[in-house]
């Protein structure tokens, strides 16, 4: 006789790891520049959180003013203290959204939800020429990368950011340069200041990797700069729309993290 393995009625699938809740308490606020406000959060939830990469991405679950459910977005782990149980989230203050919003008036002893990690950068080993990029939303992931790459690599950065006092001071081992560009009262677009830098910058094709993310159409011109009028091997690409014009919660279908 065959015998069949059926699941239970009712039975309920097994959670991955990544997206299993873990309840955090903000420990610390600090205010990084005028558009940028980081959150230090401490859970003994954290104590096997598996934080492997830099720009590793958690999704974060903020109160609402209500009470019902809470409102996730994802959001890039700034910094990561395995010993203290302790990660940094750098929120960007644009003035609208259930986080940011969140973010402006939070003070310690707060509670949030977390949930991941995901994503995280790898560098190649054969690539000895990086170019990464990207608006104020990438400026955490694009920190994070930056302090942990290596000796010997050469790296062009270019970040636009709202206004000249939003630069950051970044350290790396690597030989960084960093072009700020303050945007003022031009918006983000496809023709944006932003993308004619990127789309502009020397990369060597062979030793060369590109890692941007922007608005959704800015990221779409870069990606299909590099892609189609340069011919990079796909491989050497990650491009990704953190947010997108008109929309409060945009997932990216193109996007390579």
């Amino acid at each position: 006789m065959k015998q069949t393995n059926t699941p239970l009625a009712g039975a309920e699938r097994p959670v991955p790891p990544e997206r299993r809740l873990r309840i955090a308490e903000v420990r610390k606020v600090t205010e990084v520049s005028p558009h940028m406000r980081r959150i230090t959060l401490a859970s003994t939830a954290l104590m096997d959180f598996p934080v492997r990469h830099p720009a590793q991405w958690v999704k974060v679950f903020v109160p609402t003013v209500d009470g019902g459910k809470p409102n996730g977005r994802a959001y890039t782990i700034r910094h990561f203290r395995e010993t203290l149980c302790e990660m940094d989230i750098d929120f960007v203050l644009h003035g609208d959204g259930p986080c940011s919003t969140w973010a402006q008036n939070a003070a310690p002893g707060e509670v949030v939800q977390i949930a991941g990690p995901r994503g995280g950068f790898r560098l190649d080993p054969d690539v000895s020429h990086l170019l990464i990029g990207g608006d104020e939303t990438a400026l955490p992931a694009i920190g994070a990368i930056l302090e942990n790459l290596p000796v010997g690599l050469s790296v062009d950065a270019i970040v636009e950011i709202p206004e000249d006092r939003d630069a950051q001071i970044i350290h790396s081992k690597a030989d960084v340069e960093i072009t700020w560009l303050p945007r003022g009262n031009d918006d983000a677009g496809p023709f944006s200041t932003l993308a004619n830098a990127v789309t502009r910058a020397e990369v060597p094709q062979d030793s060369g990797a590109v890692w941007f993310a922007a608005e959704a159409s800015v990221a779409r011109t870069v990606r299909r700069h590099f892609r189609l009028d340069r011919a990079f091997p796909p491989s050497r690409l990650v491009m990704s729309g953190y947010w997108k014009k008109g929309e409060t919660d945009f997932k990216d279908s193109e996007g390579d993290q």
